[in-house]
């Protein structure tokens, strides 16, 4: 019952960093696009696009971090333990040092790269030199983050998180109630953010695992071999995706126009809630995933795997099926003079892959476990490779023109989230191929379900103020938890989510 409730605080925590990133988010974007301009934001998204690019390498050392320092850990070896986290660090250190380099130089020359209005050149040279700056902070801290995975204590991190977006949300107000808002600003406010973050990560690290000391001295070229012989997979699949996902914001930049890179950039804002409520759900669940696969349970296993697909699929379930009935309006409330129709419809096209994305989410982490990331990592950067070939092929020789960008991705997501990857993880698992998909398929017909309710619902109420659209959205969210319940979760998930919730009451 411990764990069940440390999982719920876990679950807790994050859910209001998360419900914080999203109202940051849902504030600065009408008054970025308001102040400044949508191809203003646009350089906001395509700025923290651009160091994913740079995490491509970096997660080569860092993918297996925690596993091997909390495996050793546990297994009470603890010099394995302290050389790997402090061959993960000084490694950290060193190639972050050498990206920030890079980057500098990379960012004297970003008008001569990027379609960039003048007036702007200045404030997003600055903004993209703040989000790597950033990076380079996460990036370090990165060794520390082991500290809460070995003690279960992600619910700390949540709380961390939730006070970063308060300064964040602080030095907003400050700034822009007294200076001329400017977009390098922005770059700040992620910056003290992460500074937080980071804060918060050393201070877990202090208080519980005082005896795992990070010592130069410790460092082991063995150990970072190993981390990055199995890492270097996982970097190659951070390729694929931003083939698939991280490479449309330029595309639409030098192909299209900075505009439309804006409207797509506000598109790929509402997508990446979609992405916060997966790790959401499904982070939590890891460091069971974690001590089940070491205690070589797998029966507890695939059990805990099935619950946390079912719980991010009601997530991004109602998500999905709430914006494709409800999404217009919410446009119109929260960017009025904007093109609503189109921002929808490509929100609409890029949503449609997330809908089984959700589900399968946690069970991305099996590769983790097992050490297995080849096979998906060669078909994800097929899949981007064919990727960007489709946007190429139909931005110049089809009249889809936008529409070009996001549906190609769809398309290819959802072609390896429907196929590749759940067969795939059960062989890694050495389980029935067809494991997961009773799961999957029962998520899919909730989504279904929820979203014809929910254009029902929308269509009676006819919600066109923040107040009725919120009452309405809060309706949806309620009737689409009772559809999921039924239709997804078994009789014994049923008994033992009303026991927890008795437990609670008391």
């Amino acid at each position: 019952m411990d764990k069940v409730k440390r999982m719920l605080m876990t679950i807790l925590t994050s859910g209001i960093a998360t419900i914080l990133s999203f109202l940051i988010s849902f504030s600065l974007t009408p008054y970025i696009t308001n102040k400044l301009g949508v191809e203003a934001y646009g350089f906001v998204t395509l700025a923290k696009n651009f160091t994913q690019y740079a995490t491509i390498i970096t997660i080569a050392l860092n993918s297996y971090a925690a596993r091997y320092i909390t495996i050793s850990y546990h297994k009470n070896d603890m010099k394995k333990s302290q050389e790997y986290i402090s061959s993960v660090y000084y490694g950290d250190v060193t190639i972050s040092a050498v990206i920030m380099i890079i980057a500098v130089g990379f960012i004297l020359f970003l008008d001569k790269i990027l379609n960039i209005s003048l007036e702007l050149v200045f404030s997003v040279k600055l903004l993209f030199f703040f989000v790597f700056l950033s990076f380079v902070i996460t990036t370090v801290g990165t060794s520390y983050t082991a500290a809460a995975y070995i003690k279960n204590r992600l619910d700390i991190v949540g709380v961390f998180r939730s006070l970063s977006y308060v300064f964040e949300v602080i030095f907003y107000i400050v700034v822009f109630s007294f200076t001329t808002p400017e977009v390098w600003q922005v770059g700040v406010a992620i910056c003290i953010a992460q500074l937080v973050i980071f804060g918060g990560n050393y201070y877990i690290y202090k208080k519980y695992t005082q005896e795992l000391k990070i010592r130069r001295k410790s460092v082991s070229f063995i150990a970072i071999k190993k981390l990055v012989v199995n890492g270097i997979w996982n970097s190659i699949n951070s390729l694929g995706n931003t083939l698939n996902s991280g490479l449309d914001l330029i595309v639409t930049n030098l192909w299209l126009s900075d505009l439309a890179m804006g409207q797509i950039a506000i598109t790929k804002t509402i997508s990446s809630i979609f992405m916060s409520f997966n790790q959401l759900l499904a982070q939590p669940f890891q460091p069971l995933f974690l001590k089940s696969y070491s205690d070589g349970n797998k029966e507890k296993l695939i059990s805990e795997l099935k619950l946390s697909m079912k719980l991010t699929g009601l997530f991004s379930s109602i998500v999905f099926a709430g914006f494709f009935s409800l999404g217009k309006v919410f446009y119109a409330l929260w960017i009025p003079g904007q093109d609503i129709d189109l921002i929808y419809v490509l929100t609409v096209i890029t949503m449609l892959a997330s809908v089984v994305e959700g589900p399968i989410y946690p069970l991305y982490y099996i590769y983790t476990l097992t050490v297995r990331n080849k096979i998906p990592c060669i078909i994800t950067v097929i899949g981007g490779i064919l990727n960007v070939a489709g946007m190429a092929i139909l931005v110049k020789y089809s009249s889809l023109g936008i529409y070009s960008i996001v549906l190609t991705t769809t398309v290819i997501m959802l072609f390896i989230n429907l196929v590749t990857n759940p067969i795939y993880m059960t062989y890694c698992l050495k389980v029935k191929w067809f494991t997961f998909y009773p799961t999957l398929l029962r998520t899919v017909i909730s989504c279904v379900c929820m979203t014809a309710s929910f254009i029902l619902i929308a269509d009676v109420l006819n919600p066109h103020t923040w107040v009725t659209f919120l009452l309405t959205a809060g309706l949806c969210g309620v009737l689409g938890c009772i559809i999921h319940l039924i239709l997804v979760f078994s009789k014994d998930e049923k008994m033992q989510l009303l026991r927890i919730a008795k437990n609670k009451n008391k």
